[in-house]
This record gives structure tokens, C-alpha cells and sequence, in this order.
């Protein structure tokens, strides 16, 4: 994995995977929540309500039409791109800036595995969005376990999103931190 993403990490790979994203995260925002919010009297879809318990799933889908419904569903498929799609743009992300950072810090936590870490919060944000649309296509029979554990996976999914978010800080500080001490030095040699 580390090897692949450092064969990968050039600045236009960086950008094609980030102008991706943008676009996967446009049709979120120009086209799916809007039409589900329509649908729903102002609803956003339960993948972005927090907390999540089995009563707010089920209070949810109660509301649910079977117009919302059919955009959840788009909503899905959109959504089995996202995570995969942002782990990649984290993994690609951190290995160009531990490339471009003068501290061994990032490229050591890319060798002890950090890449891992967007990949586990992609494989949770899948198995989330497996559980709220098997939870949906099934009800009005409620299953509580499956609705607890599909709740525990998003917001332990959640934690690990944060994570990354943080490494991601922790990784363009370094990288920035870096270059202004560059920009220093070459100031003083003049």
C-alpha cells in the first residue's frame, strides 16, 4: 500500500484524486440532499443525523416517502464511491506532503501503517451505508441490533474520520512549517 501510494503521490495525482472528490461531494450537495430534503419536508438523509440510535433511524424512516426513498437510494450508490474516493485522497494527500515535509515525521507514521487509517474509516462508512439501506428496503420490521450496530459503526466511522482530518493538519504543518524555514535560510545565505 505505502509503496503504491509513493509511486502515486506526484502534485497531478494529488489533484486529479482531490478534482474527483470535489465532484462526488457536488453531487451530494447540488443534486442528492437537496432533492431528498424536498422529498422529506427539509429532512437531510439519516446518514447525516447525529446522534444515531435505532429510535432516530426508525423515526426517520417513517417520514420517508416513496419519492425520498428512491433518492436515498441514488444516494447510496453515490455514497459507495465517497469513502473509497476519500481514503484515496487522504492516503495520496499524506504521502505527497510527507514527500515535500522536511520532518521523518510523516513518512515514519506512513511506514508504522497511518494509510491504513482512511481505508478503516472507508470500510466502516460502507458497512454504515449497508446497514441503513438494508434497515430502509426492510422496514417497517425494525431490527434493533442491526440499527444499533450500524449506528456504532458510523460513529465510531466518525472518530476515525476526525483522525484523519488531524493527521491531515499534522501533516500540512509540517510540510508548511518546512518550506518557511527553507524560505528563511535562503534569506539569511543572501
Amino acid at each position: 500500500l505505502n509503496s503504491r501510494f509513493a509511486a502515486a503521490a506526484g502534485g497531478w495525482n494529488v489533484l486529479l484524486v482531490l478534482g474527483a472528490a470535489i465532484l462526488v461531494l457536488s453531487l451530494f450537495n447540488n443534486w442528492l440532499v437537496p432533492a431528498f430534503q424536498a422529498a422529506t419536508d427539509g429532512m437531510y438523509p439519516i446518514d447525516m443525523s447525529f446522534p444515531t440510535t435505532p429510535e432516530v433511524i426508525y423515526d426517520e424512516y417513517a417520514r420517508y416517502t416513496d419519492h425520498s426513498r428512491r433518492i436515498y437510494r441514488w444516494f447510496f450508490l453515490v455514497d459507495f464511491i465517497w469513502p473509497p474516493l476519500l481514503a484515496t485522497l487522504f492516503a495520496i494527500s499524506w504521502t505527497w506532503l510527507a514527500r515535500h515535509s522536511v520532518s521523518t515525521l510523516p513518512g515514519r507514521m506512513i511506514t508504522a501503517g497511518v494509510l491504513l487509517l482512511p481505508f478503516a474509516e472507508a470500510l466502516l462508512d460502507l458497512l454504515e451505508n449497508v446497514g441503513f439501506l438494508f434497515l430502509l428496503e426492510t422496514y417497517p420490521v425494525q431490527h434493533t441490533a442491526l440499527a444499533w450496530v450500524t449506528s456504532i459503526v458510523k460513529h465510531t466511522k466518525l472518530v476515525l474520520y476526525l483522525l484523519c482530518w488531524l493527521v491531515t493538519l499534522l501533516f500540512v504543518w509540517l510540510a508548511a512549517r518546512g518550506k518557511v524555514s527553507a524560505l528563511r535560510a535562503r534569506r539569511h545565505s543572501s
